[in-house]
């Protein structure tokens, strides 16, 4: 079972905090029809924030809880703007919706906004009896005047005069949770530099941290070779136990007593086991890990004579032999974009496991993302049911390394779409690539194929494949079930970096002219 504190520490808060505002002026009429519509659009919004999966942080109901003898219901006044922000800043939202449904005075909301800096929503009703409207455009002029800070200077608007006008809303706030998932995580990079040369997947670590990510930890390889050899003469019944578990979800194991040996296999579970409890012992410590890169290449690949395939097919998967456990996004290859990119998807969509991997092949049709040794056993039957996807995969001999074996399969078709992503850097410019496509199984593989024995993942492709190649600023993508193109616009507007959408000709074709 998975911990309180594993829980708290690897799945993504959606915490959202609310709160509407009014006219601090008693002479006007109508006060009391005023507040009542407030109150109602208010308790509406948490409604529907709490059905799409929020944790609405409210104070302001409980604070006029306390003050039974006033008609005010919304929040007009700087002291009580005092006590709502202590209680955001003390459950670390991710974002702040300020309701402006009716006339409120601007530096109320402006005070707030300063006192709480993450990303701002205003939000009303276009309702022709009150005047949100009103409110809401002389709030963000005198948000946008002021521009204390980036958040108000970007804030967001929107008209939610009904449940359909939701999903924009929505979208935005689960891209402020993902982005704050990350600015509170730590990622783990288990060896030093990128792997092959390939220095597109370096990156600078302290401009990262700046407006990213919190932490990002470089360890050497040594520490997971370390706890293999000991697991492998104190502990073997862990890695016997994983097998027959791999057996009973029907598995295959294929050996060939040269690259996949009882051996080999052996070591490539224990290597699994290290990473799983050196990330647990971090999570124990209250470290939150949003994902981990494993340099095979050719530490591990060669020094320690067996690759790591292992850990990018089950890091990222919701169980194993020892039961349900946390889905930790992972990587090959010391990718460090490749890496937030995974990170990124999976606090959108933490019910699924981000798939990795490079791109491999492409046609007039689709192209394949086939990672070189792994990728997250979710992806062979699209399904955290280690029976249903176990199944459909095999552990076969590697095509590098000294020895080991690579966990294959391929995904099956999906009749709703997948996001592919993945940040590129261009210069010192960050760029936010994506796309979508539904899954297929259009790929006809050939025989004896380099990586055949890999796990492969065809997604259809929407514009001309000469245009693809020439857009694309990585060999890596990073992938996730379901269609979240809104929500890495308004993540990519959050971390004030640019967009290319490569499932859009016309976007590919401005991004090719501005390099």
């Amino acid at each position: 079972m998975i911990t309180k504190k594993q829980e708290d520490h690897t799945i993504p808060k959606m915490k959202i905090g609310i709160v509407s505002f009014t006219d601090p002026r008693s002479e006007v009429h109508l006060i009391k029809e005023r507040e009542d519509y407030i109150r109602k659009n208010h308790l509406e919004l948490k409604q529907n924030l709490e059905t799409n999966g929020f944790t609405v942080i409210d104070p302001q109901t409980e604070l006029r809880k306390q003050k039974k003898d006033s008609d005010i219901w919304g929040i007009n006044n700087l002291e009580d703007v005092k006590k709502i922000s202590k209680e955001f800043l003390l459950e670390n939202i991710s974002a702040l919706i300020l309701g402006c449904w009716a006339w409120n005075e601007p530096n109320v909301p402006l005070a707030l906004a300063q006192k709480v800096v993450v990303p701002i929503a205003l939000v009303t009703k276009n309702d022709p009896l009150w005047p949100g409207i009103t409110a809401l455009t002389s709030t963000g002029a005198t948000f946008w005047q002021s521009s204390n800070n980036f958040h108000i200077k970007t804030h967001n608007r929107f008209i939610v005069s009904s449940k359909k006008d939701y999903p924009n809303l929505v979208s935005w706030a689960r891209a402020s949770c993902a982005v704050n998932y990350l600015r509170n995580g730590t990622l783990i990079l288990w060896g030093v530099g990128p792997a092959l040369n390939m220095e597109h997947l370096n990156d600078d670590i302290a401009i990262l941290k700046n407006f990213l990510i919190s932490d990002i930890v470089t360890e050497d390889q040594n520490v997971l070779i370390e706890r293999v050899e000991l697991m492998l003469s104190e502990n073997e019944n862990r890695i016997s136990n994983f097998i027959k578990w791999l057996s009973k979800n029907n598995c295959q194991i294929v050996y060939d007593n040269k690259m996949t040996t009882k051996d080999s296999i052996s070591k490539q579970i224990a290597l699994y086991f290290a990473a799983k409890d050196l990330i647990t012992q971090r999570i124990e410590s209250g470290e939150s890990i949003v994902g981990v890169s494993i340099k095979c290449q050719p530490e591990l690949s060669i020094g320690y004579g067996v690759t790591g395939c292992l850990l990018p097919a089950f890091l990222p998967f919701a169980i194993d032999s020892e039961g349900q456990k946390p889905i930790i996004p992972t990587v090959c290859e010391g990718d460090i974009k490749g890496l937030l990119t995974s990170a990124i998807l999976y606090g959108l969509n933490s019910e699924i496991p981000p798939l990795f991997g490079d791109l491999k092949v492409i046609t007039d049709d689709y192209f394949v993302i086939a990672n070189c040794g792994g990728a997250s056993a979710f992806y062979a039957a699209n399904s955290n049911d280690p029976m249903k996807s176990l199944s459909k995969s095999a552990i076969k001999p590697q095509c590098q390394g000294e020895t080991g074996g690579a966990f294959g399969f391929y995904t099956p078709a999906t009749t709703d779409e997948a996001t592919y992503a993945r940040m590129i850097k261009i210069a010192d410019k960050y760029i936010l690539q994506f796309g979508v496509g539904k899954l297929s199984t259009k790929y006809q593989k050939p025989k004896e194929a380099w990586g055949e024995s890999w796990p492969h993942t065809v997604i259809d492709l929407k514009i001309p494949k000469e245009l693809f190649v020439k857009a694309v600023g990585t060999n890596h993508f990073s992938l996730t079930l379901g269609n979240f193109k809104n929500e890495l616009l308004y993540i990519a507007k959050i971390l004030n970096i640019s967009t290319v959408e490569l499932d859009v000709v016309e976007s590919v074709v401005a991004f090719l002219q501005n390099i």
